[in-house]
């Protein structure tokens, strides 16, 4: 009886993500239909996407699209878009199992991103070259090619990247069962990224130490690791990786022999599968669920687990599934001493030995096979399958003795590779040093002669200098005033900048005032007259402790993002999205605000508009301006936010038909020492920061923010955002 691939099962929906399969094919002929419309440039990123998409789904179908990508890369000869096709390729090549010509294709792709100065490419680059040689069990080459990137991300003190690449090492360490050398390298990776305060990559180097901890039987301490990726996880709401934590709780409680709470686990696994509508996931889940419960002894619950995985195998055709399953049911059966119905399923296993082709599902079946023929009194059957199933154990035992020599072999080499690679570096050094001894030499009689030559010149230099130095005294003396002057304007500048902010805290700290006063005046009013108040009264007070509720949490959000882009915590991710969906999601975020006032909001967006920016950043530039719009609209306004295309940028719109500005408040807006808090025409309260955080984001992102007013009219604020990488 055994679990099914447990620790990997997750790979092919944590690639692909869609809700289901209608869904899936429906953005695929979306993204042909874009793709079919846009530039070739942008064709290249599309059919790149395309080809991703099917990874885990169609190996074929990945390749034909990333030679589509490669198709209209050659066409532009665009350097950024033939590292991104040969890349893709590369990729392709992997899922249809040719790691030989996928590093063909990274390493052109890494040539490009070389002319190009693109490090993160570079060490993607590496990254996927090595996951190749490891596929071809070349561990030396994997782990020289990913120290090369170490070295280089440490010379350009790349320090994300670097931590990247630890990682990597660390998992080809792991492969190898070198646990000392797997956890030195994971544990460089999470101390860079603590210094650099990296969630997510902190989530996954705790997740590399749970397994790392689990290989050496340290149950409980790869569970702590194990929840503290959980948390990070939950943290950055990344429900992929998300799934992939609930899945590793699961296994390690199984280990603990902790069974409820793995069976909790697997079960919110299986959630994630259901959710995401993959088949050979749920198959597994379902197997891993009933391999618990049969644990627990619930033998009936385990049966139902294991029938709903063997229907969804034999849906998608995983014979190697179904015949694991079938062992165990038949492990079930016998273990209940129902023998007949375990001999049915035992058949059953048997009948796939041909195809499957699997020595330890094998061996498994002809183990339960002898124990029921014994248990039946066919003893001559009973001793062939077990005769079987020593023989297979003992080969099984065999390859695994091979697998160790084999990595004993493979980490002696590294480490040869390794003392080879330092004694070329000495030999170099020591060849450094004996030219540059030689180029000394020479340097020192060039430095004689240039000496002597210079010692009878300088005699009537400086006849001809002294002529000059006192008009380049009297030129170094106007440098050093107008040094001064602009020395004295740098300390006033400062000055008016900390003036700016003191004044800023004090706009903070009165805003943040007035709602505490409000919550703490309704709040004690209800508290002592709740019995006395009328339930339209009480609704009355509840609603304004929700509307300064409200405020205070947008303007704590506003708050922490700004304090965010001061100190560059942001990481800013770019990449290519529709503008309409992502307009569409924010006015649902405030669909209660604008309801209230009857306000009703526009979209003039075509589908096929893309941008290529950070989407979360994005989002709250969006919210942000949207919400100051419907803000300061008068009962049963109008909001319209529109976007059109103009050369290599978009520029968005958001226009209201409301209260407008005149030219004094216009100039106010987007700095950080005005006080300029005007209320909304329903008193909404605010600081002006939402405003003064949209700039410097669309700033970062390569746009411009402005704004258009008139009094008593209306208010429409234009920003704009490239529509690709290189716009």
């Amino acid at each position: 009886m055994r679990f099914q691939v447990l620790t990997f099962v997750i790979i092919g929906w944590l690639l692909i993500g869609q809700s289901n399969a209608q869904t899936f094919h429906a953005k695929v002929d979306s993204l042909i239909r874009l793709a079919e419309k846009s530039p070739d440039k942008r064709k290249v990123l599309l059919y790149d996407t395309l080809s991703r998409m099917f990874w885990g789904r169609s190996a074929d179908s990945s390749l034909l699209f990333a030679k589509q990508s490669m198709q209209y890369a050659e066409k532009t000869k665009d350097l950024y878009s033939l590292s991104v096709a040969y890349n893709s390729l590369g990729n392709a090549y992997i899922e249809v199992m040719e790691p030989n010509l996928a590093i063909e294709n990274y390493k052109i792709s890494k040539g490009y991103r070389e002319k190009l100065n693109d490090k993160v490419g570079i060490a993607n680059s590496i990254h996927n070259m090595s996951l190749a040689y490891m596929d071809l069990n070349m561990f030396s080459e994997a782990l020289s090619l990913l120290k090369e990137g170490v070295s280089l991300c440490q010379e350009e003190n790349d320090l994300t990247t670097e931590a990247f690449l630890l990682m990597s090492i660390a998992n080809v360490y792991r492969k190898l069962n070198d646990s000392n050398n797997a956890l030195e390298n994971v544990i460089k990776a999470t101390n860079i990224y603590l210094h650099l305060n990296n969630t997510q990559g902190l989530a996954r180097t705790y997740t590399i130490m749970g397994h790392l901890h689990r290989d050496l039987k340290n149950f409980s301490l790869g569970l702590e690791y194990y929840k503290r990726a959980y948390s990070l996880f939950l943290q950055i709401d990344n429900e992929k990786m998300l799934a992939s934590a609930v899945n590793n709780l699961g296994i390690m409680y199984d280990e603990l022999k902790d069974y409820p709470k793995a069976l909790e686990y697997f079960s919110h696994f299986l959630d994630f599968a259901i959710k995401n509508n993959d088949k050979e996931t749920i198959s597994s889940a379902y197997n891993n669920i009933g391999f618990v419960k049969a644990k627990m002894k619930n033998y009936n619950e385990a049966l139902e687990s294991y029938f709903k995985s063997i229907e969804i195998s034999k849906e998608i055709g995983n014979i190697s599934s179904e015949m694991n399953t079938y062992n165990n049911i038949a492990w079930i059966y016998f273990n209940s001493n129902r023998i007949k119905e375990a001999e049915k399923y035992a058949t059953l296993a048997l009948s796939f030995i041909p195809e499957v082709q699997n020595l330890s599902y094998e061996s498994e079946t002809y183990e339960i096979m002898g124990k029921i023929r014994y248990s039946q009194g066919i003893y001559q059957e009973a001793c062939k399958y077990t005769s079987k199933f020593m023989e297979l154990k003992d080969s099984l035992f065999n390859v695994n003795k091979n697998e160790k020599f084999a990595e004993m072999q493979v980490r002696f080499e590294t480490a040869q590779k390794e003392k080879e690679i330092e004694l070329l570096k000495k030999n170099e050094e020591i060849q450094s040093l004996t030219i540059l001894r030689q180029r000394n030499l020479i340097f020192l009689w060039i430095a004689i002669f240039i000496l002597l030559v210079a010692v009878i010149g300088t005699i009537y230099y400086n006849l001809l200098s002294k002529k000059k130095v006192n008009a380049l005294l009297s030129e170094k003396n106007e440098e050093l005033k107008e040094a001064n002057v602009k020395l004295l304007k740098s300390e006033e500048n400062l000055k008016e900048l900390n003036t700016a902010k003191d004044k800023f805290f004090s706009i903070i700290a009165h805003d943040l005032k007035n709602p505490f006063n409000t919550l703490l005046g309704i709040s004690e009013l209800l508290s002592a007259n709740v019995h006395s108040y009328t339930k339209e009264e009480i609704q009355e007070r509840s609603q304004i402790i929700h509307d300064s509720t409200l405020s205070l949490y947008k303007l704590l959000d506003n708050l922490l993002n700004w304090s965010r882009s001061q100190l560059d915590s942001i990481v800013y991710q770019p990449e290519l999205f529709p503008l309409l969906p992502e307009v569409n999601q924010e006015i649902k975020l405030i669909e209660t605000f604008s309801d209230r006032k009857n306000v009703k909001i526009s979209v003039r967006i075509a589908d096929h508009i893309m941008v290529f920016a950070d989407k979360h950043v994005i989002g709250i530039v969006l919210r942000n301006l949207i919400n100051n719009a419907v803000k300061f609209s008068h009962i049963d306004g109008k909001v319209m936010v529109s976007a059109d295309e103009k050369g290599d940028m978009v520029e968005v719109a958001v226009t209201d038909n409301g209260v407008g500005m005149d030219r004094e408040e216009l100039d106010k807006l987007f700095k950080l020492d005005q006080s300029f808090t005007t209320k909304g025409t329903a008193n909404e309260t605010g600081t002006g920061l939402g405003l003064i955080l949209c700039k410097e984001f669309i700033e970062k992102n390569g746009g411009k923010i402005w704004v258009s007013s008139t009094k008593e009219k209306g208010s429409t604020f234009f920003f704009t955002l490239r529509t690709d990488r290189w716009a």
